[in-house]
């Protein structure tokens, strides 16, 4: 689901329309009137929506809203608003809404001094300082939990009748707290000059002798106004109560002098008029006349903002801090926030020829030097109380770590790492799904089925893992809907295609069968957009095309859009018009989505616009014509061996396997259809995240904007399930691989094809890789060799498996051999090593060979530049197969390699190409196969079959030998070994 940054469950505002409905009573919320949205996923579209609601009506239900924290905009609401908000929440989510009873039960009471200054009084809404005599009631309504606080002056006042003498805890009050309650129960008794002071200074309570010197601090605090307001983020109230609660009074009178201002502007000025004034003084003028309002009167108070520093987009006021609106690039937007923004020098200006008598009048008036505006406490400090005041009280009910029990999969790396930081914030980690757990953390859709299926059957919602780093960062539970990981069960993952022309109408549609996308020339009217935003937590897709009856001339325009791999928020729509109407809607949608013209598209010119959906290459191929041949009833003439390597080469399962464990989206990315262009921009994304992990900046947040903006271009050329922002090396080297795979993916496809429609034979599969595969014989001589090769070289730290080798064919690629003739006699040196790769790697390289990363590729993950590896112990090497319980048979290959000069390493060190001199790179391990155990293979080539000895090699950093060549014709396959996994755990 869509899942913003610091998107909060709860949205206040005053209506902008009269358009809204309240969802608890149903009625027309006027235009103007404060409203309360909860937060929801939309199912018509890829983003949260606002379920508006009067705020009554939700302020008369319990336990609504948990924390302040929850609610987004609260601080710029009228000061009387936010404490109504206020006071519900921190009586424990009661209504606020009903009044105190006047009736209170003596033996329902406590009297007590309070300890600290995160109380507030249920009467008078105001804080009950340290040091203060306060009583506890028992707060009425349904689900009202914990005990409710009052000054002992406002409760007296509203029961009068109460015997405070008979409270429980007043015997444990000193005798002059004792004599000032009493005084305070007598009407007429008159207080004494300094009673009356320190009484106003702390708003109605009973401060004790003792700390009367708390009054003269917080005049202290009072004088530093003007540096504690610019620097409201980094101060910490927690040791001085006095200087929180004058910064509460301070905001209480600027957010009232700041709505005088809004409400004269509503009274005196148009919109047309607030658009001026705000383009006079070079500011936004978008948005709603109350948006507009409120730009011109934080200028006209606090004076014009700069721009922002990273982007030069315009910069707003939201959530106690100003934040930048504009797009640090085309792929995202700007993440800059100040607490301290830059004001524009000199008095706030009005349209030069306006009339506005108001306006006039309040430029002559207007000050020289404006004030700077006092900002709420941040909520990022060490404290959840930093918030508007620091000593607000948090409710005991609300939600918090300890009552946190998760249950992990799929994230073995990290499981002792969360499980320290799960106890650490007082949280459970349970090793299974269990009844009381709240939710099972995935990293990868496919991880664990089981485990997967038994929370769904406990209805345990299953979440992703950002879902505890931001319980954590935020130090609270937090809701799971925004982190509900999507099931991409059987559905999408079992999309099929039928290739008409050079395109595919979406099975969507319901005219796959009958109609065929529209070509006129080069003009192909069918495209797939894609959006990515990590800011927005946008990740939509948008699938446009023109549909042409194959039987007739009608034409359709067909539209798909929703959020990627989740199949129940988004729509389709399906209109039928004349083909020069469909053709002109087509092109129309198509700007209106990317704000480019179609044209720019075809002529291969388009550009990524901010905001906008990008078009994704998708290359169905061309429909070739073949010959139907029923693949049951012809025989094969390949050996049976062989027949089961086609099989396991061209099952479209495993293809779709990978594809799932990438979390690349299969339902409207079918299976190999992402494009090598698409591939190519990805590695030039990744290229782009590896420099700015290289690079210090000595600003995070620019850091952060411009990993975010990179992440977003990936994500959106490579459509992904769970996008997320690519900040670490792990994260980084992981894409690198997946992308990696995706070429071969991409190649298999291009050869074979995934089509639904697609008739090729086993033979026909196997003449297209252009690679002559025999099966040796099992009791020939090099079958026995490298059965023995297999055995001896299983590096003593694998141990999670081991290997028993099923078949060896040996390979002829087509001209590898030519290739190879030169290296192989100029360079000598040529040893028989291992590779291993995945198996969907393999068509690929049966096919073309093993191949260099491409020149786009970023550097990083290469321990010795971009080469061909290969290893002289087979577990090494078959650690790259990736093999698991479910598929335990993988394939590797033993290459006879021409390594010429080697180039000795013992740690690693990037290149593209070994010294002058050297034609090949080794990185010497701490483990080596026994050299006197080595055997020579047709003539000169030796094939390292020891078994793991040290090799006395002292300070490597490398625990076995890797041999890495820059020149694929250096390299002959020689044998394709079919290997199974025998797992030990």
């Amino acid at each position: 689901m869509a899942n913003p940054q610091n998107q909060k469950p709860w949205k206040v505002e005053y209506a902008k329309s009269g358009r809204s409905s309240c969802r608890t009573c149903k009625s027309t919320i006027a235009s103007e009137t404060l409203r309360l949205g909860k937060m929801v996923q939309s199912t018509k579209f890829d983003g949260l929506m606002p379920m508006w609601n009067h705020v009554d009506c939700i302020l008369k239900k319990a336990n609504q809203i948990k924390a302040i924290d929850d609610v987004e905009n609260i601080d710029s609401l009228r000061w009387e608003d936010q404490q109504k908000i206020r006071k519900y929440i921190e009586s424990g989510g009661g209504s606020a809404t009903k009044s105190n009873s006047n009736t209170i039960k003596d033996a329902e009471c406590v009297i007590e001094v309070s300890q600290t200054s995160r109380a507030t009084c249920r009467d008078c809404g105001k804080k009950i300082i340290k040091g203060e005599v306060r009583i506890s009631t028992k707060p009425d309504g349904q689900g009202a939990k914990g005990l409710a606080w009052h000054h002992a002056k406002c409760l007296m006042e509203l029961s009068p009748s109460i015997q405070v003498d008979k409270l429980s805890g007043w015997n444990s009050l000193s005798s002059s707290d004792q004599s000032a309650v009493s005084d305070l129960a007598k009407k007429d008794h008159p207080m004494s000059k300094g009673e009356s002071t320190q009484q106003n200074t702390f708003k109605g309570g009973i401060k004790r002798g003792k700390d009367a010197e708390g009054v003269q601090k917080s005049k202290v605090a009072k004088a530093k106004g003007d540096v504690f307001a610019g620097k409201a983020a980094s101060v910490n109230n927690d040791n001085d109560p006095g200087e929180a609660c004058d910064l509460e009074n301070r905001l209480e009178a600027q957010n009232k002098e700041f709505w005088a201002v809004k409400d004269d502007l509503k009274k005196h000025v148009t919109t047309s008029e607030l658009r001026e004034m705000l383009e006079a003084n070079g500011q936004d003028s978008t948005g709603s006349e109350l948006d507009l309002r409120d730009r011109c009167a934080d200028g006209m108070m606090f004076g014009g903002l700069g721009h922002c520093p990273i982007c030069s987009g315009f910069v707003r006021y939201s959530g106690g801090m100003y934040r930048c609106n504009g797009y640090i690039s085309e792929w995202g937007k700007c993440s800059y926030t100040t607490r301290e923004p830059k004001r524009i020098e000199g008095k706030w200006k009005i349209p030069e020829e306006t009339k506005n008598q108001y306006l006039k009048k309040w430029f002559k008036s207007q000050k020289g030097k404006k004030p700077i505006r006092i900002l709420p406490l941040s909520s990022s400090g060490n404290s959840a109380e930093n918030q508007i005041n620091a000593c607000q009280h948090q409710s005991s009910n609300s939600e918090s770590l300890q009552d946190l029990k998760v249950a992990i999969c799929g994230l073995p790396k990290d499981s002792i790492q969360w499980k320290c930081k799960i106890d650490g914030v007082g949280g459970v980690l349970h090793a299974k799904v269990k009844k009381d757990t709240n939710c099972l953390v995935v990293s990868a859709v496919l991880s664990d089925e089981a485990e997967m299926r038994k929370a769904r059957r406990m209805k345990i919602p299953i979440v992703r893992e950002d879902y505890l780093v931001d319980c954590i960062e935020r130090k609270k539970k937090l809701p799971f809907d925004m982190y509900k990981v999507e099931m991409i069960g059987e559905a999408s993952s079992m999309v099929t295609i039928k290739v008409k022309g050079h395109s595919a109408v979406h099975e969507a549609s319901g005219l796959q069968d009958s109609g065929h996308i529209l070509e006129e020339g080069k003009s192909i009217y069918n495209t797939t957009l894609n959006m990515s935003d990590l800011s927005t937590g946008i990740n939509s897709y948008y699938i446009l095309q023109i549909i042409q009856e194959d039987k007739g001339s009608g034409c359709y325009v067909f539209r798909k859009w929703g959020r990627v791999g989740n199949d129940k928020i988004g729509g389709i729509k399906l209109d039928e018009m004349p083909k020069s109407d469909a053709i002109c809607e087509f092109k129309r949608l198509f700007f209106e989505k990317t704000g480019n013209p179609w044209e720019a598209w075809e002529q291969k010119t388009i550009q990524k616009q901010p905001g906008r959906f990008f078009p994704l290459d998708i290359d169905y191929g061309v429909n070739k014509q073949v010959s139907k041949k029923n693949k049951n009833n012809t025989a094969s003439k390949l050996p049976p061996p062989l027949i089961e390597l086609m099989k396991m080469l061209f099952n479209v399962e495993t293809y779709r396997a990978a594809m799932m464990e990438f979390e690349i989206n299969m339902s409207e990315m079918p299976l190999g259809k992402l494009s090598k262009s698409n591939i190519q921009k990805g590695f030039e994304a990744l290229t782009e995240i590896q420099n700015l992990l290289k690079t210090s900046n000595p600003d995070p947040s620019i850091k952060e904007s411009l990993l975010i903006n990179a992440s977003n271009r990936f994500f959106t050329m490579i459509p992904s399930i769970h996008p997320h922002i690519i900040r670490d090396e792990d994260d980084f080297k992981s894409k690198v691989k997946m992308l990696e795979a995706l070429q071969d993916i991409e190649i298999a496809s291009r050869l074979v094809g995934f089509d639904a429609n697609s008739d090729d034979s086993i033979d026909d599969n196997y003449k297209k890789l252009h690679c002559d595969i025999s099966p040796l014989p099992h009791d020939s001589e090099d079958f026995c060799l490298i059965e023995k090769f297999l055995h001896n070289t299983h590096a003593p730290t694998h141990t999670d498996w081991s290997l028993e080798l099923e078949e060896v064919f040996s390979l002829e690629r087509e001209g590898e051999f030519d290739k190879f003739a030169p290296y192989r006699d100029k360079l000598g040196n040529r040893m028989l090593l291992w590779h291993g790769s995945r198996l969907t790697n393999f068509v690929g390289i049966l096919s073309q060979g093993l191949r260099i990363a491409p020149p786009e590729a970023p550097a990083t993950g290469y321990m010795f530049g971009k080469g061909i590896y290969f290893a002289d112990l087979v577990s090494k090497s078959a650690q790259y197969c990736y093999p698991d319980k479910k598929n335990p048979v993988g394939l590797m290959l033993l290459s006879d390699v021409a390594l010429g000069n080697v180039y000795e390493l013992k740690k690693a060190k990037y290149m593209d190409k070994p010294p002058e001199g050297k034609h090949s790179t080794k990185g010497l391990g701490k483990k080596m196969p026994l050299e006197s155990e080595y055997v020579k293979w047709r003539g000169d080539v030796t094939v390292p079959c020891g078994k793991p000895v040290s090799s006395n090699v002292k300070a490597s950093e490398l625990m076995y030998n890797e041999y890495i060549v820059y020149n694929t014709a250096q390299v002959k396959m020689q044998y394709l070994l079919k290997v199974r996994f025998h797992h030990k755990k």
